[in-house]
């Protein structure tokens, strides 16, 4: 039996597999150590740095230009008590030389989706306000609450 071709309103094939901008880098267990330089990366006692943390959302080994650019966002952003102005936002791209293209339309948008960033823009003005948020960790615990959760009960 033949499988029917689906094609979206166009009349063009669906793109298949995940968007990147909906993914997370994820890699092997075994590799983390290495990723991260650190020995024993995986232990509670051992801290990640926010370069780290970005690892996983634009990863150096693929996404190098964006990895710097969040790096440097955020710590400003961190440095800031949270919270930074369209004008202050437009200062940060001005001095680090970053193309308004890459942080507006790749960086920013992408630690917004994620949740590491609420972005509130005024009512009829182009004016916003980028502040610190912390769905992107509850996001996290929720998965791995859920995951604990699961783990089959052991008999005997």
């Amino acid at each position: 039996m033949e499988e029917e071709i689906k094609t979206t309103k166009e009349g063009k094939r669906p793109k298949t597999g995940i968007p990147s901008e909906d993914q997370l880098y994820l890699p092997r267990k075994d590799t983390l150590d290495e990723l991260l330089k650190k020995q024993g990366a995986i232990r509670t006692s051992t801290s990640w740095s926010l370069e780290d943390l970005l690892q996983f959302v634009f990863p150096q080994r693929y996404r190098s230009a964006y990895h710097g650019v969040a790096v440097s966002f955020l710590s400003a952003l961190q440095k800031n008590g949270g919270s930074l102005t369209s004008s202050q936002i437009g200062e940060f791209v001005a001095k680090s030389k970053v193309s308004k293209a890459t942080f507006y339309n790749k960086v920013l948008p992408r630690l917004v989706r994620i949740g590491m960033i609420d972005r509130n823009r005024e009512p009829t003005s182009s004016k916003m306000t980028v502040k610190w948020s912390n769905q992107f960790a509850i996001y996290l615990e929720k998965i791995a609450f859920e995951w604990k959760r699961l783990e089959p009960q052991r008999q005997g």
